[in-house]
Formats: C-alpha cells, structure tokens, sequence
C-alpha cells in the first residue's frame, strides 16, 4: 500500500529549528555584508579643493556619471568638518604638504607686493641716506673699497677661459720669479748658483772623497737635506759629512746611519773640536754606544745638543751628557726620547745651578717627554738652573698643567723671550696669567698657544689688555701662534688686541723695566708690530686683515689664515695692497670661499708673493698680467 505524500503542513519545521535557522542565517548576513558608510568620518582627509590628487580611487565626482549635487549637503559638511582634522595617509599628508606651500607662496607674493608699494613711494632724499649708510660702512670696513686687478682672457675664439685654463696658467706661473728678462719683460725661473751646485754635488755624490773643512754648517745642512729628499742618503754619504774637523754635525735624518757608523764617526769629531750635535730621527743611531764614544773623549767644547727620536738612548745616558758638557752646553733639546726620566731632570738641576761651576743655559727644549708631574716641578723647584733661560719649548708634555707651568716660568726669572707651549691640552686659562705674571722684563716676543683647547676669549681677551692691576702690561709681540685653539675662542676682539699690544710704542723705566699704563704713548711704534701671525682654525673676520693693514702693514711677514671661513677675498686682497714688500707668503689652507678674485687679482704685482694652500698653487710670481 504506497503511501500518500505530506501536505504542506506535515512540512513545516518546529518553531525552535526554525528560530534557530534563522539566527545563523542572520549571523551569516552579518559577517558577510558590506557595512554602511558612516554619518560622521573618523578619519579626516585633507582640503579637497586645494589638492590636485585624490586618497582613494572613488573620490567624490572622479567618475563619469558621478553627479556631485547628489551628494547630500550633510555629508559635505562631515567632510569639511573633518577636514579640519589629520589623518596619517601617505596621500593626504601629501595633499597637506601641497597645502601649505600653496599657502607660503600665497603670502610671500603677497609680502612681495607690500615691499613694492612701499618702495614706490620714495622721498627725494632716499639717494642721499643709502649714500650716508654706504660711506658709514666703508669707513668702518675700507676692505669694502678693494678691487681685484682680474683680467678676463679669452681664446682665440673669442670665449672666455674656462676654470681649467685658468689653473692651467696658474700652473705655469708659479715657475717665475721676480728676476725680469728686460728684453721680454716677462720673468723667467732662473735657479741660484747656489741651487746648481748642490744639485750638481749630490748628483755626484759618490765620487766625492771630501767636501773640506771651508764648508760651513749651513752648505753641509743643504747638502744633506737634498740627498736624503733624493734618496741617495747612506752610510757612504755620512762618512763624507761627518769628515774630522768639522765644527757641527747635522743630519736631518739618520735612518740609514747605524749605530757602528755613528760611534766611528763621534769618536774622532768630538775631539777634533765638535761643538753642535744635531741629529734628528736619530732612531737606533743614537745609544748608549754613542754616548760611551763621546764620554771617552777628553775635550768638552760641545755647546748645542739636540738629538730626536733615539728611542736607544736611556735616561742615565742622557744625564751623563749633561754632566758632562755642563761647563759648555748652553742648548739643549731632545725630542721623542721616551726613556728620559728622573735622572735627566735632577742632573740638569744640578750642575746648571748657580753653586755649580757650569755655563749658562740659555735655551732648553721639550717635547714628546715622558715626565711626570714631580718630574717637570723639580726643573724649576730644585734650583736656580733656569734662572738665565731665554728660550723654553715644552711641547705635548702630558703632564703639564697650570701649577706646573707657573713655577717653571717664575724660575726662569723674567728672562724669556721665547715660550712655546704647542698642545699642552691640560693648560688653561690660569697659564695665561702666569705668562704674563712672570714676564715682568717685558722681554717676550715669541709665543706659540697652538693647540690648547681649553683656553676661553675672556682669558685671551684679559691676556692682551693694558692696565690690570698687579700685572705688568701685554708681552711685546712679534711672532704670536693662536692656531687649532678653540674656534670661538680665538675671535675678532681676541685678536685685534693682540696686535693693537704688539704695534704700539712704549717707554721703559730704566730702573725697574716695568712697563707703566701713563708711560704707554698710544702711537704706533716705529719698529712695527707683528711678524709673523698664525691664527688658522680660528673665527677672524676681514676686521681683523684690516687692523692687520693699518698697525703692521711694514712689518707683517707670514700669515696663516687656514680653515678660517669669516674671511674673505676682500679682506685678504685688503691687507696684501696695503702691506710692504716684505709681506711674502699666506697660508690659505680650507678657505674654500676664496676665489680667483683674490688668487688672480691680488695687488702684489712686482714682487715675489707666496699663496699656499690654493689648487695648483705652492709658489707663484704675482708679476702684473
């Protein structure tokens, strides 16, 4: 019996599977629908109408049939009130960006239109006050008024040389000289016969047997200097220069000399009547074997002794030598020694003070030592042996400091004339007083700050300023080195001090020598001032060449402006017309703001005129184009 089917009430499912049908169903829809667009954004986009671009691809009115009135007037004003906000896209910081330069072009035009609105309406006497202003300013900059002599030279095509050719004639000139060929009038390189025969004697220096006792220090230093530039410096060589009866032996390098050649060599020099010994990169030259050599003689006529990098000779050694020769030696120099010591410091002490019968010690010089602090107190604690130095260099002493300093320079007296204290990193302003303290002679002319970062302006600027109570007037300076110190340190004021102290003219009292504010006279003295003058690595500005010009215009020999970015091609052209004849060389190293203007056009035509640290440039004739 088959069976009938269902209607459609059989069919229909219970109430609770159908109410559970349905809420998957609705759950499904939900994860699977798209969701509505918010009424109010959250995340803003930039001003719309002032960006040329879109965030998103389906911007409003982007597409064709896109009708921008149906968009309801209340989302335009959710955009614009988010407008206001930022939002992190990359394209709507862009649209941003574009914004506000939009916006910075729009109020620098408008800037611009206010300037020129007020510039039309000018006053008959405007010409007038520019020109007061302008005749203001260069009267207080004359290097304002310096004009290059740069001539323009063009090809035979008519074009003007390019920068190649103007390094290229650079090149060339720095071959002349100021020896004029009166029937060309242009100047030829023509070497000295003094430059021919040392070249001719070094090319043939191996058939040379002997140079003879007529040739002096000077013509045997020459010598040497070539043959070791030219590579021929050797053991050959050196017996050929230290010949017996010469009166002093100077090698500027003895790499190629050992320690046999060297003993031979003193063992019959200084009897015959050595006097000076100098010998640098003395290496493994200089030892205790040489020392032995020239203790075994019997004659004590040594006067100089400098000796550099013997790395052989022993602290014991060194003292030995000055025992020695106490009673003649009065210079004394070792560099890079690194075994000197305690033994050296007290033997000097020793037989150079005044209970000893000895000579007078007049120059001493120090560098690369490895003394210690007790050590270096002890040169001028322990005795008077300093007290006649006129000459002292302790350079790159680690254990220098302030204290140290000043009681060496009070042994010395008030004597020296010459102080260098090149990259004692530990001194500071307080050495600046002791400086100027001890210098109560008045007698200083030489100083050399190089390197001493610690110094400050105020100390510089209190260093070189007159009438301080207790302290004698600024040192009369002809040759000042202020290079590497600190860069603000070493500034316009700094410097104009400095050499307004060394050109002016000054009276002594005869029985004190100490110079007085009312003796001072505020003229310029007629001796000059400044040399020579090193302020690389400083910031000087064209006022300092100006005063340069105005108070050492006869006097200033070298000047060393490198690394120095304040100054400028008028401010060096400035100086050079206005100095003498006597003004030969400037150090222009990293002063990448000096142009052809100066390099080219400077007014030293005539004479011999040296530019270093310009491309292509060691040495040229600044004879007129």
């Amino acid at each position: 019996m088959s069976k009938e089917p269902k209607s459609d009430s059989q069919k229909k499912l219970p109430a609770h599977v159908q109410r559970r049908n349905r809420s998957i169903a609705e759950r499904e829809a939900a994860r699977l629908a798209r969701p509505d667009r918010p009424s109010v954004q959250s995340l803003a986009h930039a001003n719309r109408a002032k960006s040329a671009v879109s965030s998103t691809p389906f911007g409003i009115g982007n597409f064709k049939g896109t009708n921008a009135s149906s968009i309801s007037s209340s989302a335009l004003e959710n955009e614009s009130s988010a407008a206001s906000s930022d939002w992190c896209g990359p394209f709507s910081v862009a649209r941003q960006m574009i914004a506000a330069r939009e916006e910075a072009r729009a109020l620098r035009e408008n800037e611009k239109e206010e300037k020129e609105q007020k510039s039309s309406e000018s006053h008959p006497l405007d010409a007038v006050l520019q020109a007061a202003i302008l005749q203001n300013k260069i009267k207080a900059n004359p290097s304002m008024t310096w004009r290059g002599k740069l001539v323009e030279i063009k090809d035979s095509s008519g074009k003007a040389e390019n920068l190649y050719q103007k390094r290229s004639r650079r090149y060339k000139r720095q071959k002349l000289t100021a020896e004029k060929d009166h029937s060309s009038q242009i100047s030829k390189r023509i070497p000295s016969l003094y430059d021919l025969c040392v070249k001719f004697i070094v090319n043939n220096f191996e058939s040379v047997e002997a140079l003879g006792l007529m040739i002096d220090s000077t013509i045997r230093r020459s010598i040497c200097e070539a043959l070791v530039s030219t590579g021929r410096m050797n053991g050959a060589a050196f017996d050929t220069l230290a010949e017996e009866g010469i009166e002093t032996l100077e090698i500027t390098d003895c790499v190629s000399v050992t320690q046999e050649a060297m003993v031979e060599a003193l063992e019959k020099l200084v009897p015959a009547g050595l006097r000076a010994l100098i010998l640098n990169h003395a290496g493994r030259a200089f030892g205790t074997n040489a020392v032995d050599a020239i203790l075994r003689s019997t004659s004590s006529e040594l006067f100089a002794l400098s000796i550099s990098g013997a790395y052989l000779l022993k602290d014991l050694d060194a003292s030995r030598l000055v025992a020695k020769f106490s009673r003649t030696l009065s210079s004394i120099e070792f560099n890079a020694c690194p075994s000197i010591g305690s033994d050296f410091c007290n033997s000097l002490s020793t037989h150079f003070s005044s209970s000893a019968d000895s000579s007078l010690l007049l120059e001493l010089s120090l560098r690369e030592i490895s003394l210690t602090r007790d050590q270096l107190i002890s040169l001028g604690t322990s005795s008077d042996a300093l007290r006649n130095l006129r000459s002292i260099s302790l350079r790159q002493m680690d254990a220098m400091d302030d204290e140290t300093l000043s009681k060496i320079l009070e042994s010395t007296q008030g004597n020296l004339k010459f102080i260098d204290l090149s990259n004692d990193v530990n001194l500071t302003d307080e050495s600046l007083l002791s400086i100027r303290r001890y210098n109560s002679k008045g007698n200083l002319s030489v100083l050399n700050l190089c390197g001493l970062k610690n110094l400050t302006a105020v100390g510089l600027e209190a260093f070189f300023t007159f009438g301080i109570d207790g302290l004698p007037n600024p040192p009369n300076l002809r040759t000042l080195d202020l290079s590497s110190c600190d860069f603000n340190a070493v500034n316009e004021n700094v410097v104009n001090l400095a050499i307004s102290s060394s050109a002016l003219k000054r009276s002594q009292d005869d029985e004190s020598r100490l110079l007085k504010v009312d003796t001072l006279k505020r003229d310029l003295s007629a001796l000059g001032g400044l040399v020579s003058l090193d302020v690389s690595n400083s910031s000087v500005t064209d006022k300092v060449m100006e005063n340069l010009a105005s108070t050492c215009s006869s006097s200033l020999k070298l000047l060393k402006v490198n690394f120095c970015p304040n100054i400028s091609d008028n401010g060096l052209g400035y100086l050079v017309s206005k100095c003498g004849t006597q003004f030969s060389s400037v150090e222009i190293w990293g002063c990448a703001q000096i142009s052809d203007i100066f390099l080219d056009g400077n007014h030293g035509a005539g004479r011999r005129f040296e530019i270093e640290g310009a491309w292509m440039k060691s040495r040229r004739d600044t004879a007129s184009k």
